[in-house]
This record gives C-alpha cells, sequence and structure tokens, in this order.
C-alpha cells in the first residue's frame, strides 16, 4: 500500500511540475506580449488612415455598382493623403470586390479619363472637391470626403469625428444620382 501511494505521489508532482512550468511560460509570454504592443502603438494619425481605410473597404465591398462598372478592375483613388493611400493599399490592395481585384492609386489630380469606383479626396485638397463634382457629375463615382461642410458643396460621404470616433455622414440623394446603391450595413452605420 506504501508502495501505490509513493507511486500517486510521484505522478502527482510531475503534473504539479509540468503545469507550474506552463504557468511560468505563460506568464512570461504575457509580459513579452505586453512590451511588443506598447512598442507598436500607432499613434493618431495612422489609427485615423486605418480606419478610413477600413471604411473605404466597406464602401467598396457594400455598395452596388451599375452593370456596366462591374469589368476589370476596382479602382480606388486617393488624393491628398499618403497615409490613407498606404494604408488601404498595404491592407486592401487585390482584395476582391465581387468578381473585380481592388487597385488603390495615389492621385496628384481628379481623374477625368480613367473612372474611378471611389474618391477619397483629403481636407488638404478640399479645393479639388468642386473640380470632381463637376467633372464626375455623369459617373458613377463614390466621392469621399473629411471636413465641415463637404456634404453641401457635393461630396457623397464625410468623415467626421464624433465622440473622438471616426463615423460618416451621406447624402443618399446624391449617391442614388450617380447610380449606387448604399448597402443596408452603409446606411445604418452612417451619423443620424
Amino acid at each position: 500500500m506504501c508502495k501505490s501511494n509513493f507511486g500517486t505521489r510521484q505522478i502527482v508532482f510531475k503534473y504539479l511540475t509540468k503545469t507550474l512550468t506552463y504557468l511560468a511560460i505563460i506568464v512570461a509570454l504575457c509580459t513579452l506580449g505586453r512590451t511588443t504592443v506598447r512598442a507598436q502603438k500607432l499613434d493618431e494619425s495612422d489609427t485615423r488612415a486605418l480606419i478610413h481605410a477600413n471604411y473605404l473597404y466597406q464602401f467598396a465591398t457594400n455598395c452596388n455598382w451599375p452593370a456596366e462598372t462591374k469589368k476589370g478592375k476596382f479602382y480606388i483613388g486617393v488624393l491628398g493623403n499618403s497615409d490613407v493611400f498606404n494604408a488601404t493599399k498595404e491592407k486592401f490592395g487585390a482584395k476582391p470586390v465581387g468578381n473585380q481585384t481592388i487597385e488603390v492609386v495615389s492621385l496628384t489630380d481628379i481623374p477625368t479619363t480613367q473612372f474611378f469606383h471611389i474618391i477619397f479626396i483629403d481636407k488638404s485638397r478640399k479645393n479639388d472637391l468642386a473640380k470632381a463634382t463637376r467633372d464626375l457629375k455623369t459617373k458613377s463615382t463614390l466621392i469621399l470626403t473629411n471636413w465641415d461642410g463637404a456634404l453641401g458643396s457635393g461630396a457623397h460621404i464625410n468623415f467626421k469625428n464624433v465622440d473622438n470616433s471616426v463615423r460618416y455622414e451621406m447624402n443618399e440623394n446624391a449617391i442614388n444620382d450617380r447610380k449606387i446603391t448604399p448597402g443596408v450595413k452603409i446606411i445604418q452605420w452612417k451619423v443620424q
């Protein structure tokens, strides 16, 4: 009887040793992970660019464009903000939108010869909005901006800060005039 008690103790001791070793490894990894996360934290401008990029992708995948625009690549143009361009290209470049592949392009001017499904105009280039609304009036291009008053000047969707969060407002009539149908998610997520 003493012999089996000793064997049980050995098994329990091995189990406890193994468990404590695993716990020590987990604690070490958690501590290392916490240090790594602090070192890699993005600054506010990078975070805002990533949020804008995510929204651009959501607009691309959750809106319906006319059939004639569903051939070739799905073009997203970014004017005046290299952070938004880089975040969108790195995260969503070459991803599919239906049967199309996303192509993200850094713009230096409003394109008039090549069709773009989405164009984001940064506040640093707000003077280009008038040209975009005039030159793209007959095209099914979704125009996005990020400054107060842009919807009244012709933008379709405008990013804004609401309680320290990036949200958006939209002009549904202007979007429908371009023969673009926003999906249910896009309509639900907008600022009321």
